[in-house]
Parts: structure tokens; sequence; C-alpha cells
């Protein structure tokens, strides 16, 4: 009898210790030294050039802090609260298990749990969350064999920047600054035991949920830290009645940026992908100079209320047939949803889609089921009218029955007022050519985070501003700026009929120096140019000057028929400014790691752990150009700015070069622009195909947010483009221009100092 119970004994065993080996320790990592060094997923913080943090965004809300900078309180609140005898088990806690089994085995229901704070670090980083006992058996033999990998000091590291405390933050520090606003190196010991005693359940003693609740939490681990020593009943005594979240007003979205940084994340993530950001807890600092910043957001608010001035406000948006008004009404477009999905009446400022009912009558505006009436003032506004070459008109005279319009409520529950929003929008790019650091960036009106930046993802037709590209092509192919062209009609055979382009002004001059063609914006000559030199030229050209949008490869394209965005515009002039070196757009200055070592820099590998993960643009650029054709390119900008269509635009103080741009029924005005140390890109158009409105040219409409962008820019008086190497000056009817070495034509002969520097093109040369 023995022997069959020895034997069923060792049976048993030798399962037990086969069960445990197949489905336990063979599952489980043996060699934890990874986690010596390892980072949970952080934020990737974002900063402007001056250092200050303008945003940063997160798989997990988290932003690293080394125990070493916390106050003992703060650790000690989390030890007090989840493990009082952390410093002395090995990562499981024998007694804990036996006092848990007592109390629970007392109270007939789990009522203590025996969990070690490393063994809580080893279910979230290893083993999961799962109800089992296989899993707290592998949580178990893990947490001893961390605590042989790992001292205490570490596992606490960990633990801390690792534990989830509510409201989407993850470690004490994002919660630190969500919570009470300040960094968790700042914490009180009253705060930390608040942030201590959320670990159990933070969505439930959550002190935003129930301050009641997380007061009394926060009481209990107080108490703790005085019988564990780390406190003394008059330090606790001093936090029991304070808030348990210090009130504080939200801190201030930076809504001018907020373009900027969108772009930001979607290069951080285009560059260095979607993982090592938030593995790495990444800090960038981008070019961004929120001055500038400042001044171009302005600039182009100020351009679409100009626009709006001039053209009328935001009418009706559409107008709906009678036998629609109430799916409309149900549909409520732009109100707000609550319990069992009914409308809710908005707040004041909501804005949202109105109903003109039946009587065409704007004191019976109606939407879900509210009524409203529009405020006097906004009855007499004068808006748009749908015929392109009608003046604006009182919104009272235009109103009919069906029509739609964007309103806002007023303070008046039962009053709105007509959205206040232009209906055109905008665009900006200010980049620094001798980097292509972009240090400004305007997407919109209104961008928000991750929203639609008009920028970089908008695609317009450019008109004449592309016109650049084709001049240039003609200058690669041995034109020079002073050659005659020949402004005529023309016709061309097209898809849809006959092509005749048409001068903006409907006139011809005949023969003319391809410069004055240009200041001019004369379509034929262009469209004669791009034949000459041949569609897959130009496009060659431009594409290889930066512009990244797919062109189209027809005779069109020489007056900007294919749609490009305002930073191809951007960098593509910046590429000529740069005497014909590419220009490539730098968001990225500098990347550090969460310890705040730099691991790369603009134009260079970043590298972590000894390995390129990735190459940051930027630095010295590929040459794309001849620079004396460049120059002479540069030159004949300056020429549009002098005496062109960008008239505005000149300073005799300062070298400026541009273009204008204006599409067919004037859908959308360009000016793009440089300065020996800066492009300017702006854009003004509709989201649409919406005329702007009779006149709104690129040099009407565009051009003063330019003008007010580069009066903010460091421009020192009488700074001029380099003269390259490569391109000769002349005097040619009455000033200096700029002609590429060994192609000046003998009508401009002699020429001083042919063949040796060139001539100084300073303020004050014959012009």
């Amino acid at each position: 009898m023995i022997v069959i119970v020895l034997a069923a004994t060792f049976a048993l065993v030798a399962y037990g210790y086969y069960w445990l080996d197949r489905h336990v320790l063979s599952t489980l990592p043996e060699d934890l030294s990874a986690y010596r060094d390892y980072r949970p997923p952080t934020a990737c913080r974002v900063f402007a050039a001056d250092g200050t943090q303008v945003d940063q965004f997160y798989v997990e809300r988290r932003v690293w802090v080394p125990i070493a900078e916390l106050d003992d309180t703060t650790w000690q609140a989390f030890i007090t609260a989840e493990d009082r005898r952390f410093m002395q088990h090995p990562g499981v806690d024998v007694q804990g298990i036996v006092r848990a089994l007592i109390v629970n085995a007392l109270a007939g229901h789990d009522r203590q749990g025996a969990s070690t704070l490393t063994q809580q670090l080893v279910k979230n980083l290893m083993v999961g969350k799962e109800r089992s006992y296989e899993r707290k058996l592998k949580e178990a033999i893990l947490a001893y064999r961390l605590e042989q990998e790992l001292s205490k000091t570490q596992i606490l590291e960990l633990y801390v920047n690792f534990i989830a405390l509510g409201s989407g933050n993850y470690g004490v520090e994002a919660a630190s600054q969500d919570y009470f606003g300040i960094s968790a190196r700042d914490l009180n010991a009253g705060q930390a035991a608040e942030l201590a005693g959320l670990v159990p359940a933070p969505s439930r003693y959550s002190p935003r949920a129930d301050p009641e609740l997380a007061a009394r939490r926060r009481e209990l681990v107080l108490g703790g830290m005085v019988e564990e020593g780390f406190l003394t009943p008059e330090d606790a005594a001093a936090f029991i009645d304070a808030p348990v979240v210090i009130e504080r007003e939200a801190a201030p979205v930076d809504s001018e940026a907020a373009a900027y940084v969108s772009t930001v994340r979607r290069e951080v993530r285009r560059v260095l992908g979607s993982d090592i950001p938030f593995e790495r807890g990444l800090q960038v600092t981008t070019p961004l100079d929120r001055k500038i910043q400042g001044v171009a957001d302005q600039a182009v608010r100020e351009a679409l209320l100009s626009h709006q001035e001039r053209q009328g406000r935001r009418g009706a948006i559409r107008r709906i047939s009678p036998d629609a008004f109430e799916a409309f009404l149900r549909r409520g477009n732009g109100l707000h949803r609550g319990e069992g999905d009914v409308l809710q009446a908005p707040d004041e400022g909501a804005c949202f889609e109105a109903l003109v009912g039946p009587e065409a009558d704007l004191g019976d505006l109606r939407a879900g089921d509210f009524g409203f009436g529009l405020v006097d003032e906004d009855r007499e506004a004068l808006v748009r009218d749908p015929e392109p070459e009608q003046k604006p008109k009182p919104l009272k005279k235009m109103i009919r029955a069906g029509d739609v319009l964007d309103v806002c409520r007023t303070e008046n529950p039962t009053a709105v007022r007509l959205d206040p929003r232009p209906w055109s929008e905008g665009a900006a790019v200010v980049i620094e050519n001798a980097t292509g650091r972009v240090l400004a960036l305007v997407g919109g009106w209104d961008v928000g985070l991750e929203g639609f930046v008009r920028a970089t993802q908008a695609r317009r037709q450019p008109g004449s501003s592309f016109k650049p590209y084709v001049y240039a092509t003609a200058l690669l192919g041995g034109h020079t700026q002073i050659d005659p062209v020949l402004d005529a009609p023309i016709s061309l055979p097209g898809a849809s009929g006959v092509w005749s382009p048409k001068n903006y002004t409907n006139d011809y001059a005949g023969l003319l120096p391809m410069r004055t063609a240009l200041s001019r914006s004369l379509n034929t000559v262009a469209v004669r140019l791009i034949l000459e030199s041949g569609v897959p030229a130009v496009a060659e050209t431009a594409h290889a000057l930066g512009v990244a949008s797919p062109l189209r490869q027809d005779p069109t394209l020489a007056l900007g028929s294919s749609e490009i965005t305002p930073m191809d515009q951007a960098v593509g002039y910046a590429s000529i400014a740069r005497m014909g070196v590419l220009a490539e757009p730098v968001y990225l200055d500098i990347v550090r790691d969460v310890n705040g070592d730099e691991v790369g820099r603009a134009g260079e590998p970043v590298v972590i752990d000894g390995k390129v993960v990735a190459r940051l643009p930027g630095g010295d650029g590929q040459r794309v150009m001849p620079a004396g054709v460049a120059y002479e390119m540069a030159d004949m900008l300056r020429e549009v700015v002098k005496s062109g269509t960008a008239r505005k635009a000149y300073d005799a103080k300062r070298d400026r070069a541009g273009k204008t741009g204006t599409t067919n029924d004037n859908v959308d005005a360009w000016f793009v622009g440089f300065t020996p140390r800066h492009t300017v890109a702006v854009w003004i158009g509709t989201d649409g195909t919406s005329t702007l409105g009779e006149n709104e040219t690129g040099g009407k409409t565009a051009l003063p947010a330019w003008l007010s962008i580069a009066a903010a820019l460091a421009e020192p008086e009488g700074e001029r483009l380099s003269v390259p190497a490569e391109s000769v000056l002349v005097l040619w009817d009455g000033r200096w221009i700029g002609l590429v070495r060994g192609e000046v034509p003998a009508s401009v002969l002699p020429v001083a100092r042919l063949g040796a520097e060139p001539l100084p093109d300073f303020p004050g040369s014959p012009k």
C-alpha cells in the first residue's frame, strides 16, 4: 500500500513538473536583461525653435521622468499604497499571499490582493490581464526573475513611469501635468498620495469622477505613509483637507501653430516611423519661429477678411426643395445629440445650419426642433451674389425659401448671427533659403490638430505663378532673358476643340524681350516657349526644382493648369533663390532621445543604440540647375517686382523677386516670392471651384499677405542675392542684368570685365 501511495505521489509530482515545464516554464523568457534599459511608449514632444513646447503626441500619454529626479515621498506613496514589503521580498511576497488568503477566507470573497508591485509591472509588461491561475503562476515566476535582473530602484522607476493613472495618463509625469499642472518633480506628499490612490481603479477613484472618494483614498495612503515612517503625523495632516485636484486653467491650444505641428507629426511618422518616436520618447526641435508664425497667420486672416469685405459675406450655402425640409430638420446639421439620439439646443457660440422657411422670413429660421431669428444687423449684411459679375447685395434681398444659412447662436438663446468665418480660404509657407527650414506654415482659417493643412495638402492650379519653370527651361535650352519673343494670338487643337489662350488684358505686344514678357505675364509667350522646349522638359524642370505633385503633360501646363501645393511653390522658388540647389523642406532640426541626448540633426542620420534608423531631411542639397541659369531666372523675377504684375512688392532698399498667379475665373490667387534669405508662398482661394470674384488677382488678393509676412522677416537693407561666378552683369536698357557667362549677345557688348570676377550687384547700380 505504501509503495502504491509513493508511486502515485511520484507520478503526480512528475506530471506536475511536466505540466509546469510544458505549459509555464517553457513559454516564459529566461533572459530579462532587455528590461534594464526598457522604456514604455512615451509621448513624442515637439518644440519650437525658441525651446517652447508646442505639442506632444503619443500612443499612450506618458512622459518619462528618472526616479532620481522625484521627491522620495512620490515613490514612497506608491510603495505604501501597493506593496509595503517591496524592499524586502524577492518579487513574490509569501507573507502577503498568506495574509490575503486568510482575509479573503474570513470575508467569503476576494477582499485583498497579494500581487507585489513587481508582479503588477510584469502583468502589464509581459503576461497580460487574463484572470487565471496559470497567468498568476507565470506572473510570479517572471516577477522573481525580474528582481534578479533589475535593482529595486530600476523596478520602481519602470513602475512609476508605466502605471495607468486615469484620464488617459500613464506614469506620474503625465498624470501630474494633467491633474495638477506641474511636473512630477514638484509633487508634494499629498499630491503623490492622491496619484498612488488611483492605481487599483483609476476611473472609479478619479478626483474628477468622485472627489470625495479620491480624498478618502488619499487619506488612506497618507495614513499608511505615517505607519511606514515616511511621514510624520503632522506632515500628513497638512494634506488631509487640501483639494484633491487644484483647479487650473486648461493649457491653451496654440491654434496658430496647429497646422505646423500637424505637419510635424506627419513628418515624424514619415521619417522616423510609427513606433520609434514613442518607444524612445523622442524630443523634436523644429524650425518653427513663433513670431513669424503669428504674423503669417494674421496676414492670411486679414487677406481673407479684406476679400470678404470686397466681395460680400457668405449667403445661402445651398437651397433645398420644400419636400426636403422635414428631412433636413431631422438631421440637425451641426447640432449635438443627447440621450436617445435627441437633438440638443445649441450652446452660446455654437455654429450650425439653419433653414429659411416657406415665408422666407429671417426672423423664423429653423434647426432641428428649434426656432431662431437672425440679428437685425446681419439681415442688412452684404452677401455675395451667386452670379460672379454681380455686386454684393443685402441678405434680406437675396434670401429665398429653402435657403440654408451657416449661423452661430448669440447670448440670446433664440437669436443667431451669420457665421463670421470667411468663405474663402488661404495658406502660406515661409522657408529659410540657406537651410530649407520651414519657419512658419498657415494651413487655413481654422485648422485643428491632424486636420487638413492646405499649405501642404491642397493641390490648386497655380496659374501664372508656374511660368518661372517654363522660362527657366527656355534658359536651359540656350535662351537669354533679353532674347526677343513673340506675343501674338495663337490657336492649338485641344481635346474639346481649338484652344486659343489669351492675355489677361486681351491685347498683344508683338516682339519683346523675354524678360519683359514674364514681368507682364503674357500667356501667349509662355505657350510658345513650352511648345519650343517641350512639355516633358518643363515638367522635368519643375520636378527638379522641388515640385512634388504630378504634372499634366499638355501645353496648358505653361499657364498653370496642373494642380500643385503652396509647399511645392515655396520649395521650387527657394531652389531658384539658392542658385539652383534643391531646397529640401526641413521640419525637424534636432532629435533627442528621452534623456535629452541628441541622436540626429537636419541633414544627418538619426542614430539610436548605434544603429542608423533614418536620415533627417536637409543639408547642403543637390544642384539641380546651373547657378548662372538660376541667377538669370531670379533676375527676371526681380523685374516682375520692379515693373510687372507685382509692383506693390517693390522696395528699392530690399532685393525682392517673385511672381503672381491668377487662374481662370479668378478661382485661385497666388504670390510666391523670395529675398536673399527667405521664400514665402501665399495662396488665396476656396476649397472648391468658386470664383473669388471680379478683379481678385494674385497681385490684389494674395500679395498683401506676402508683404505683411516679408516685413516681419529679418532682411537687412541693401542685402542682395549673391552673383555666382557663372554669371556676369551687363548694362542693358539702363540697368544691370544677369546673364550666363559665354552667352552674352553681341548686342550688349562691350561688357566691362567680361571673363573676370562678376561686377557687384549693389544698391546704387544703374537701374
